[in-house]
């Protein structure tokens, strides 16, 4: 029967089997690890058992080679030769990896294990096949077919044409990488070198080659002698790559090699030197010659720009050359007189980067031209060389000499000179025609013409001629020839006996036509004791008579004065008047006290109506005018010297209540002022300093303190602090400390001076305790604090946890007028009940607290003005015995418009002149408001209706008149001014002037202004002149006399009778008093007659640096938590100055600098700059200086220590074995129960609870 085709995969002569026999195969492994894949896709088991054993036994190899590019059909080998030997198959089984190309690049006959070709192989497409062939009996065979290369590719560029660029004057043997020939062959087949086929001119190139880790063969080009741009530019190279085959493949590109220029050439000129002639008239702008230079580069290298060297040529740049075009030109005028030859060097660079240069030179001659005028140099032979002579000089004396010249040549260089002015008064002589001499040919008198214009003219013989002039003004001067002379043979004046040295009395004028020091006049008087001359002194330069000394009518009532005017010629001359002197007799002493300052030291608990000072005047004067009557005034303190009394007639001093020195000032300062009969008046000035004596017992604040530690806590650990404060100084305030009870075995310790409380013994055994302990404090007179302050603190076995607040400080903002509630709380989930207290900063109970809820409460009401900022502790306790923690509590008062504005007083008059001018201030209102903001900003309107006369500024208060007065009613005006603050509702306040129009007839002396203004420095002598004011009687030459008002401000100050000049009598302190309001009052005439003008002086005192910033504190204690964050505030320094703009602007900083901390340097807040490590360092003590803005700055010193608190931040350590390591114990069995085996000790380097280790076991016992 015939035979039915095999299948591939399956058993000859067996039935195809069921499918549920058939396995789908993903592969078998071998056993070499390789993975193959079936043929087919079912298999009977048989075979899969089959390819099992055969992998189980070893697989056969079979290496097989074959070309090329063969043909379909051609025989590859045999897999029968793959078996072993005497062995054949029937059948063989092919298994190949998918993609292999074995199914598809070959044909393989199962039957007999022929292998062919299937089509034509290409090496460079797949270099080789692999499959394995499995026999019926289990042989497997791996047929390896490599397949052959043969040259069949020739190399191939990337391009056809390239292009590179080689700077010339490259180096020999430089290297340029080209890109390779890729040939698809293998091996030797591949490309195996290149050459330069053409276009290598002079040799200047080769190639040389080079392997790369992928085989692929580069060429590289290399120059091989010096290349110039200049005598060849470019280069076209045949290159040609070749492969190793035989006969070899072959391709060509060409390469284009440009040789790119360098700057190897300097510009090159036509010539070395270049000449040309030039006129001197020639006008700038006109072009000379032109230079050219030539540059075989190329580009910006063969660009040749000129320039001229200015270092070396024409400095004065006479000349300019154009950059590119070479042209020479003239920029400004020449002179041939001052140059005949200008050499210029010129300069030709190109533009390279680094220019080449070359230079040449070019000689410019210049011909003359008449272009120069004469020249004339006069020099005048008076001693100083000015124009002038003597009205002396006889006829024939010289009075200038002349030097003439011209710098052209030949003709041009004659001149002829003139004279002309002078009136005939003056010739001109020559001897040489050069130098000339102009002389005096008459006689000169000054008096009758003191100058004479003349004028030199120089001509020049050029066609058309050039000329040159001078005019002057002959100054004649002065000889002695004139005396002085007097307007007037004999003066008259009446002067007041009383007036002060220094007053002026008349002056006197006397005339003198003579010029310079002969016309200079000098005053003095011819001394005679006889006339009483030596009262009076006369100012030599304006012979203004004044009193010298103390004038007496009942000595000499009719002094008369002999006064001599004499020049300062050469000799002086001189004339003499005569001076009446009438004195006026008048009330001219006043009182006169024993002593102008009194100081005394008075205890302040001495009994009212203690008489502790007599105060004594006496009055040259006698009746009337010699009793004296005294009375109290108000002193620098401005306060009214209410607590004491004087007597009117005896001028004893003395308590008129209680003085305490710690609730009231420390001292008194006032005047008192004498006045006689005549209304004459002096002061004197008192001050009163009160002795401290030990009145005041310190007083703790707060009563009550708590604190809690562990039983663990090292020795010397600070617990907390107490404070008590006396109001008494000196030794009778310091404060001593010490423990009255409670301190069992002297646990405890505390610090007699700080009232720091710490850790004196071991707490070994005192476990949950509450230890009550009262301290005293004692202040160094003896009286101690009443009531004592009582002191809690928990002993506490195991870590302290006290309460956590929300927040380490809380900010909160309460409006003054109203009642609020604020709240401080701990964290939620406290498993104990927390009781809250206030425990600092509220020693006048303005704030209550829920013990439960940490409720906040006014009690008192808040007042911004008083105390804007408070600062409360709160403290938070919970468990038993307590723990306790605190937070800082900051309340902000703000302000409410609560406070109307005020007026230093609700009224005053003023006087004005029925003629004032419109615009004229009449009064300054003042008013202030202690509110802050828009609360405190006051404003002024009048609040009278129909007072269209006068009007007032908003914001500076000023009354101005604005309309005309009428003085026909009595009654004065009467403004009513409002003071109105910014606040919502607004607040006022009324202030009534009255205004009082004199009329002409009536009026007194008029000031030069109504209101002075004035700024003195603080400080200034005792002495100082600082203003002059001036008033003019209404009747010609009536007296004037000057007085101050007596109040308050004006026993600071005093003013001159005669002259108005107002002066310093006492050290002023701006910070005492800033302003002060005087009254000035000029008088004229006597008794009923006597009229009186009166205006204001406002006196501001400007601040000087006189006092330095002081602290709050000497000492600040701060604590902080240690690991906060960087920035963390710790607490805030407070410093005053108490002077005013820049001198009071302070700036804080820590010296020496501290790495730890840093402070603000406006606001004084201090805060850490780092994290803090309480293990580290558990206290700081920093030094701050606080410095003002004065010139020279002035400041203070302070002490700050910071208490480092602790935080549980470390875990206990074994001292026996390092971290993470065991420790192994051993024990003898057969031990009783409770035998010691060892002790472990740990160690915690925190503080307190945080510190105090617990000891645990845990683990199971081995079964």
């Amino acid at each position: 029967a015939q035979r039915k085709p095999k299948q591939r995969g399956s058993w000859p002569g067996l039935p195809r089997p069921p499918t549920e026999w058939l396995c789908a195969v993903a592969g078998v492994r071998g056993a070499d690890g390789g993975r193959w894949a079936f043929a087919a896709a079912r298999t009977p088991a048989l075979w899969l058992l089959a390819a099992w054993q055969a992998t189980a036994r070893g697989r056969l190899a079979l290496p097989l080679h074959v070309d090329e590019e063969m043909p379909a059909g051609t025989i590859i080998g045999d897999i029968s030769a793959g078996l072993p030997a005497g062995t054949t198959s029937y059948m063989y089984f092919i298994s190949a990896q998918e993609g292999s190309g074995v199914a598809t690049d070959l044909e393989i006959d199962e039957n007999t294990g022929i292998i062919k070709t299937a089509g034509v192989l290409d090496h460079e497409s797949r270099d080789h096949y692999s499959f394995i062939a499995v026999t019926p009996d289990g042989a497997t065979v791996e047929v390896n077919i490599q397949v052959n290369d043969i040259n069949d590719h020739a190399p191939t560029f990337p391009k056809q044409r390239a292009a590179l660029f080689i700077p010339e004057h490259t180096h020999p043997g430089s290297h340029f990488p080209l890109d390779p020939a890729f040939d698809a062959d293998s091996n030797l087949l591949t490309t195996q070198g290149y050459a330069i086929k053409a276009g290598n001119v002079g040799q200047a190139f080769q190639l040389e080659t080079r392997r790369g880790p992928n085989g692929v063969l580069h060429p590289e080009l290399v120059v091989s002698s010096i290349l110039d741009r200049e005598a060849r530019s470019a280069f076209t190279l045949l290159l040609e790559a070749y492969d190793g085959g035989s006969p070899p493949r072959s391709s060509q590109m060409t390469l284009e090699v440009s040789v790119q220029d360098i700057n190897d050439n300097a510009p090159a000129f036509n010539q070395s030197r270049y000449h040309t002639l030039i006129p001197e008239n020639l006008l700038p702008g006109s072009s000379i010659l032109q230079v050219f230079a030539w540059d075989a580069d190329e580009g910006d290298n063969g660009a040749v720009v000129y320039e001229i060297n200015r270092r070396q040529s024409d400095p004065e740049q006479f000349f300019t050359i154009d950059a590119s075009t070479g042209v020479i030109k003239l920029n400004k005028g020449l002179d041939y007189e001052l140059r005949k030859v200008h050499e210029l060097v010129v300069q030709a660079r190109d533009k390279a980067i680094h220019p080449e240069v070359s230079t040449t030179f070019v000689t410019i001659q210049v011909r003359d031209y008449n272009d120069n005028q004469p020249t004339m140099t006069i020099i005048f032979l008076s001693e100083d060389g000015s124009p002038r002579i003597s009205e002396g000089a006889q006829p024939g004396q010289f009075v200038a000499r002349i030097s003439v010249s011209d710098p052209d040549y030949g003709e041009y260089a004659n001149v002829n000179v003139s004279l002309e002015g002078g009136e005939g008064k003056f010739a001109l002589t020559t001897k040489d025609n050069i130098i000339y001499l102009i002389c005096v040919d008459q006689m000169l008198d000054r008096e009758e013409r003191d100058s004479y214009e003349l004028r030199v003219t120089a001509t020049d013989a050029g066609t058309p001629p050039l000329r040159a002039e001078s005019a002057f003004v002959l100054q004649v001067t002065d000889i002695n020839d004139n005396p002085p002379l007097f307007d007037a043979q004999e003066y008259e004046q009446s002067v007041p006996e009383v007036v002060y040295p220094g007053s002026f009395v008349l002056q006197v004028t006397a005339r003198d036509k003579d010029q310079g020091p002969n016309g200079e006049i000098h005053y003095s008087i011819l001394h005679s004791h006889q006339s009483h001359s030596h009262w009076f002194a006369i100012d030599p330069a304006t012979g203004i008579v004044t009193t010298a000394s103390a004038l007496d009518y009942e000595t000499d009532p009719h002094p008369r004065l002999t006064v001599l005017a004499t020049d300062r010629g050469r000799p002086p001359l001189s004339s003499t008047t005569v001076v009446l002197v009438t004195l006026q007799d008048v009330n001219d002493n006043e009182p006169v006290f024993e002593s102008n300052f009194y100081n005394i030291s008075l205890k302040e608990n001495v009994s009212p109506g203690t008489c502790f000072l007599q105060i004594t005047a006496t009055d040259a004067d006698s009746g009337s005018w010699g009793i004296i009557s005294y009375t109290l005034g108000t002193g620098l303190s401005s306060l009214v010297p209410s607590a004491f009394l004087l007597g009117e007639e005896t001028g004893q001093l003395c308590t008129a209540q209680g003085l305490d020195r710690d609730e009231g000032p420390s001292a008194y300062d006032f005047t008192v002022t004498a006045v006689d009969g005549g209304g004459l008046s002096s002061t004197a000035y008192v001050k009163v300093f009160l002795e401290d004596i030990n009145d005041n017992a310190p007083a703790f604040y707060p009563l009550e303190y708590a604190a809690s530690i562990s039983t663990q806590s090292q020795l010397g650990s600070a617990i907390l602090r107490v404070t008590a404060h006396d109001k008494d100084e000196g030794l009778h305030g310091r404060v001593t400390y010490r423990i009255a009870s409670g301190n069992m075995l002297t646990v405890f310790a505390i610090n007699p001076d700080t009232g720091v409380i710490s850790l004196r013994r071991p707490l070994t055994g005192k476990v949950n305790l509450l230890v009550q302990l009262e301290v005293e404090a004692e202040d160094g007179g003896g009286l101690a604090a009443q009531p004592t302050a009582h002191v809690n603190i928990s002993i506490v076995a195991g870590t302290v946890s006290p309460p956590s607040f929300e927040r380490v400080q809380y900010y909160f903002t309460v409006p003054e007028d109203t009642r609020i509630s604020l709240c401080a709380r701990v964290l939620p989930g406290q498993t104990d009940s927390v009781f809250y207290s206030i425990s600092a900063g509220d020693p006048h109970g303005h704030f209550s607290i829920d013990p439960s809820s940490g409720q906040l409460h006014t009690n008192l009401a808040l007042d911004h003005e008083a105390q804007s900022i408070l600062t409360l502790e709160v403290q938070a306790r919970s468990g038993s015995p307590p723990a306790y923690s605190s937070a800082r509590v900051q309340i902000t008062v703000s302000d409410v418009n609560d406070n109307p504005p005020r007026f230093p007083s609700s009224s005053d008059s003023v006087s004005l002149p029925e003629g004032a001018a419109l615009g004229t201030v009449v009064y300054t209102v003042q008013a202030e408001d202690p509110d802050s903001g828009a609360n405190g900003q006051v404003h002024f309107e009048l609040a009278s209706r129909g007072m269209t006369a006068f009007g007032v500024e908003r914001l500076s208060g000023k009354v101005r008149l604005m309309g005309a007065l009428h003085q026909e009613s009595l009654s004065p005006y009467k403004l009513l001014v409002l003071a109105q603050d910014g606040g919502t509702p607004r607040l006022s306040a009324t202030f009534t002037l009255l205004v009082h129009v004199q009329a002409e007839d009536q009026l007194g002396p008029l000031f030069d202004t109504l209101t002075y203004r004035v700024e003195v420095r603080e400080g200034v002598p005792v002495g100082t002149h600082f203003l002059q004011v001036r008033a003019l009687a209404r009747e010609h030459n009536a007296f004037l006399a000057y007085h101050l008002h007596a109040d308050g401000d004006a026993t600071s100050f005093g003013i001159a009778p005669d002259t108005g000049w107002l002066h310093v009598r006492r050290t002023l302190d701006r910070e005492v008093q800033e302003l002060y309001v005087l009254t000035v009052l000029a008088v004229a005439g006597e008794g009923e007659g006597r009229q009186t003008g009166t205006s204001t002086v406002r006196v501001t005192i400007t601040d000087e640096n006189d006092n330095s910033p002081r602290l709050s504190e000497e000492r600040y204690f701060f604590t902080v938590l240690e690991n906060r964050p960087a920035g963390s505030s710790v607490g805030r320094v407070i410093a005053t100055d108490w002077d005013a703009g820049s001198n009071s602007r302070l700036t804080f900083r820590l010296v020496p600098h501290e790495g730890h901390f840093l402070i603000h340097t406006q606001t004084g807040e201090l805060s850490i700059r780092k994290s803090l490590d309480r293990e580290q360092q558990s206290s700081y003590q920093l030094q701050v200086l606080v410095q003002d803005g004065g010139t020279p700055p002035r400041s203070t010193t302070g002490t700050i220590y910071v208490s480092v608190l602790d935080e549980n931040d470390n875990a206990p350590a074994f001292l026996h074995v390092a971290e993470g390591r065991e420790l192994l114990l051993q024990v003898l069995e057969d031990k009783p129960v409770g035998l010691l085996v060892a002790v472990l000790q740990a160690k915690d380097p925190d503080k307190g609870e945080n510190g105090t280790v617990f000891y645990t076991l845990s683990g199971e016992e081995p079964q």
